[in-house]
């Protein structure tokens, strides 16, 4: 699953737009993106500074439906993409007193060096503990805190697992988590193998079983159409607004 999650397209103005154009403006989720379109074979999406302004280009007579397709496809690409282009993501470097994000929430890191066995935990509310046994550099203290963040999704996310396998009724052979950095989770259908983003550690509950039901539905129905539509409609009939919860970025 590609931080994505691409269902029927839902466009305003351009649905109005009968013959391909060759200069539009549309809005997909919430976003404006302009559409040119030209003598080419390939689509390329942009996100530019310093408002975050976006555009695609795509072949002349490419279908409108495969272009928001396409660009549903790419929604958290591109709201990262706004976020880096308008200066508002701060780099971490694992600080005492930084704000990270756990279960859809923000907490602050206390890092406690020369502390014995090494350690990450929620010592109280709001706060993430992080504990050395020396002083460390903040690549150590980030991979600290990534296990630990590991841990927790294999935590959360086994009796969602166990539950909606029995729902569903619907087997699989293993499911890991794992970084990526542009799906929410992903789905092998042949060899029946799901994985999970390290970053759904950050996000709510509901969001990270929205993920497994997500990849799971993806055994019954491997595409996005209508029967998958329907599947995720029985299973979490809120599901549309879960994916939208989880793709605002924090």
């Amino acid at each position: 699953m590609g931080r994505q999650f691409a269902k029927p397209a839902r466009v305003n103005a351009v649905d109005a737009v009968r013959v391909p154009a060759p200069h539009v403006e549309m809005n997909v989720q919430g976003i404006r993106i302009e559409l040119l379109r030209k003598e080419i074979k390939n689509l390329h999406l942009r996100v530019y500074p310093p408002d975050g302004r976006v555009r695609i280009s795509v072949p002349r007579n490419l279908p409108l439906s495969s272009v928001v397709e396409m660009i549903e496809q790419r929604i958290e690409w591109i709201h990262a993409q706004q976020l880096r282009v308008s200066g508002t993501v701060r780099k971490l470097e694992y600080l005492d007193g930084e704000t990270h994000w756990f279960r859809g929430s923000p907490f602050r890191l206390r890092v406690i060096e020369n502390a014995g066995c090494a350690s990450v935990e929620i010592t109280e509310p709001g706060t993430i503990e992080l504990r050395t046994r020396q002083i460390c550099s903040g690549e150590e203290r980030r991979k600290l805190l990534e296990t630990w963040y590991r841990g927790q999704v294999r935590l959360r996310a086994a009796p969602m697992f166990e539950r909606w396998t029995a729902v569903l009724d619907v087997e699989f052979r293993e499911w890991r988590v794992r970084k990526m950095s542009t799906r929410w989770g992903s789905c092998n259908v042949r060899e029946r193998r799901i994985w999970l983003s390290l970053d759904l550690a950050k996000k709510s509950d509901e969001c990270l079983e929205y993920v497994v039901v997500h990849e799971l539905v993806h055994l019954l129905e491997p595409g996005h159409g209508p029967r998958f539509v329907d599947q995720m409609d029985r299973a979490i009939s809120n599901w549309r607004d879960l994916k939208r919860k989880l793709n605002t970025l924090t």
